[in-house]
């Protein structure tokens, strides 16, 4: 059942428990824990849509190009910006989103081969709205697997795309998970 069948059931589960008080069918307390029922329900879907697994979804991925490479110090978290397209079925059209990279300081940021695949590989993401933003605030540095990324001047890059995004267009953020 999708959000908006849920919201009308309660809506009306409310509405006819109004009905029911205006006419005194139903003794207060009655009334009281009916609505208590209702609130539990609707908390606890809300809870449920929440959970971090929910929003795990396989993509093949196409890197585009390098955005940022952000180093933390040892025992920090590095985290690897990147353009890339997502396609999550294979009748869907690709994507194009901003994917970041987020891993231990020890770790490995994602191999070469990964970024340089022409085909796309199968990794699994997660959906990050805090981190969506115009294309135009895109900083693209280098094309995907390139060593210049990590140089600390504006590249300049522009990616292979057949119809860019226009500048204004929000990028949806995805974020690699890496286990």
């Amino acid at each position: 059942m999708g959000c908006g069948s849920a919201k009308g059931v309660y809506i009306s589960l409310g509405l006819a428990v109004c009905s029911l008080i205006e006419e005194n069918c139903l003794p207060i307390n009655r009334v009281i824990r009916g609505m208590y029922i209702v609130a539990v329900i609707v908390l606890t879907t809300r809870a449920a849509d929440a959970w971090p697994h929910k929003n795990r979804q396989k993509a093949r991925i196409h890197f585009l190009a390098t955005s940022t490479l952000v180093r933390g110090v040892w025992g920090g978290t590095n985290e690897d910006t990147y353009l890339a397209q997502l396609t999550f079925t294979p009748t869907d059209s690709p994507l194009v989103v901003c994917l970041v990279d987020s891993y231990p300081g020890p770790g490995s940021p994602l191999p070469d081969g990964l970024l340089l695949s022409t085909e796309g590989s199968i990794i699994k993401v997660r959906r990050d709205r805090n981190c969506d933003h115009p294309y135009s605030k895109m900083i693209l540095r280098t094309a995907p697997g390139d060593p210049m990324a990590i140089l600390p001047e504006r590249l300049g890059y522009q990616p292979p795309l057949d119809i860019p995004p226009a500048p204004e267009a929000i990028l949806p953020c995805y974020r690699v998970i890496r286990r």
